[in-house]
């Protein structure tokens, strides 16, 4: 096992791979990392720590020495770590007037004019756009098990959004937004906000009804509060 994933407190097996993508399976005794080829020796580091802070995150609930929770690394070469998956960027140029960019499977490739610059800021905005459209489903799908197990209201639609202080909203005609950001946060955090935003489909305040409606879906929630309290910042 490599010395990196010394303290990660289970066996870890790096292998190559021909695969156009780096992966991770986290199995019952040990978790195994395919390291795609096409990443470049100076960034294999990096790659790695990045696997190392989503391991340590799956198994222990927190990455190590207070670090943010946010694994997005916004860059050529870079990865995006989301609940259920991890998106490789990749950054070729060729003969074309404008930046285009697709997704497919877990790579978000972007074609950039040959001599354009690039930034950082136009791509974290681009990848977080495809991002949000792309877990769509997955917040469908979390939001509508809550609801149908808790609440069994309804509401009118759903969407990711960028936003930096608001983890949430539940308009009163009853369209749920949640934090893109949040994808980032551990997953009962995740939960906690949606179970939030389902209970204002039935008190639009914060009473002692809304509370215990929301106590009824996740008894635990204080703890929820407490974290985005003193953790949520590291998001972004």
């Amino acid at each position: 096992m490599e010395s990196i994933f010394s303290d990660v407190g289970i066996d870890v097996e790096v292998l190559q791979s021909n695969a156009k993508t780096s992966s991770i399976r986290l199995l019952e005794n040990k978790a195994v990392i395919r390291l795609s080829s096409r990443v470049k020796s100076r960034d294999r580091e990096v790659v790695l720590l990045k696997f190392k802070k989503w391991l340590i995150k799956k198994l222990h609930g927190s990455t190590s020495e207070g670090s943010s929770w946010s694994l997005a690394d916004y860059r050529d070469g870079g990865v995006v770590v989301t609940h259920n998956k991890i998106y490789e960027l990749v950054v070729k140029e060729g003969s074309i007037n404008r930046v285009s960019s697709k997704l497919n499977e877990n790579i978000i490739e972007f074609l950039v004019p040959v001599g354009k610059i690039f930034g950082t800021d136009d791509m974290k905005r681009r990848v977080k756009r495809i991002i949000m459209k792309d877990q769509q489903l997955y917040l469908e799908d979390v939001l509508n098990e809550i609801n149908a197990n808790y609440f069994q209201g309804s509401y009118v639609s759903c969407k990711f959004k960028d936003t930096r202080s608001r983890y949430g909203s539940c308009s009163n005609k009853g369209d749920i937004t949640i934090a893109y950001k949040l994808l980032f946060a551990p997953k009962d955090i995740f939960r906690y906000v949606c179970v939030h935003e389902l209970a204002h489909l039935f008190e639009f305040n914060h009473s002692a009804k809304f509370w215990t409606l929301v106590r009824g879906a996740m008894p635990e929630f204080k703890e929820a509060e407490m974290w985005l309290k003193k953790e949520g910042w590291k998001l972004g």
